[in-house]
């Protein structure tokens, strides 16, 4: 008897020790942890870089975050631009086995949306480059989600049918999103906007809004008087109904416009900042419907 508990004890411990290690993943915000940690379930270990208050755009690594990325065996990123700091990252690390995964590869780029000017002659001017916000649109959200499966099923090929299961679950979730987004915004009696943040040209064009622009150089510096009233006269020539802004921008400051132009102020979510979560993409994203059918009432 001894004998052959001390048989079966080996032979559990030979297993267990045979059993590769669980996928490590790193990712560098949240709609990339939430695609990843929906597809991945239980059977991968995920950490994202950038926490409460931080967003890809901030994010300055520190030497704990260079040991993780080293340790890990995906970097999961936005990609378009988003992360300034990945080439760095990639060379400080030079782990030879890290493979990075740029969610957005073969997503066609939209170049910025125009830039309001608060003191030109100009209502607009044109700015330049690729404009790295895709995952605010559903349907790009869900691409880049396709991207991540196969990242994670050519690196773990023992669990590639139970991550397929999983990423098909997410997919009808998020079919179901673009599906009701593109219902209710159908019902808005304007299709005008104006943002503070130059997050959603992917977003309007998904929904067919006109996207006017988004401000300069808002928060970061305020508005004279006279660009004030630039931005006032704007809205008010346009008709806009709507301001969007996030938190972070003076009350205060975006009351007054909303008393000199009628518009209503709306707090909108780039999801940019927040922790890792497998629901947090859907729920915030809601959460902005939900924005959008109150401020249209």
């Amino acid at each position: 008897m001894k004998k052959s508990l001390l048989f079966l004890f080996a032979l559990a411990l030979s297993i267990l020790g045979t059993q590769a290690a669980p996928l490590r993943i790193v990712t560098s915000f949240l709609p990339i942890s939430a695609a990843t940690l929906s597809i991945v379930g239980d059977r991968a270990e995920v950490s994202q870089l950038t926490g409460q208050g931080v967003g890809p755009h901030e994010f300055e690594p520190k030497p704990s975050d260079l040991r993780k990325i080293a340790d890990a065996d995906l970097l999961i990123v936005n990609g378009l631009g988003l992360e300034g700091w990945l080439d760095d990252v990639v060379h400080k690390v030079g782990a030879s086995r890290l493979k990075v995964i740029d969610a957005s590869a073969g997503i066609a780029p939209l170049e910025n949306p125009s830039e309001i000017k608060l003191s030109g002659t100009s209502d607009t001017k044109t700015a330049d480059g690729a404009n790295p916000h895709a995952w605010l649109d559903p349907v790009l959200a869900k691409q880049q989600a396709a991207t991540i499966l196969a990242a994670v099923e050519a690196a773990d090929p023992a669990n590639a049918a139970y991550y397929a299961a999983n990423a098909q679950a997410y997919f009808a979730k998020l079919d179901q999103l673009n599906a009701d987004f593109a219902a209710e915004l159908a019902k808005l009696p304007s299709r005008d906007l104006i943002t503070f943040h130059d997050a959603f040209p992917y977003f309007a064009a998904r929904y067919g809004l006109n996207y006017l622009g988004s401000v300069e150089e808002f928060p970061e510096k305020a508005p004279s008087p006279r660009e004030l009233g630039h931005l006032v006269d704007l809205i008010n020539a346009h008709h806009v109904r709507i301001v969007f802004a996030e938190e972070g921008y003076e009350p205060k400051l975006l009351q007054t416009i909303a008393e000199q132009t009628g518009a209503q102020l709306a707090q909108i979510d780039t999801l940019e900042v927040g922790p890792a979560s497998a629901d947090g993409y859907l729920e915030r994203m809601r959460s902005n419907l939900a924005v959008l059918q109150k401020a249209w009432q």
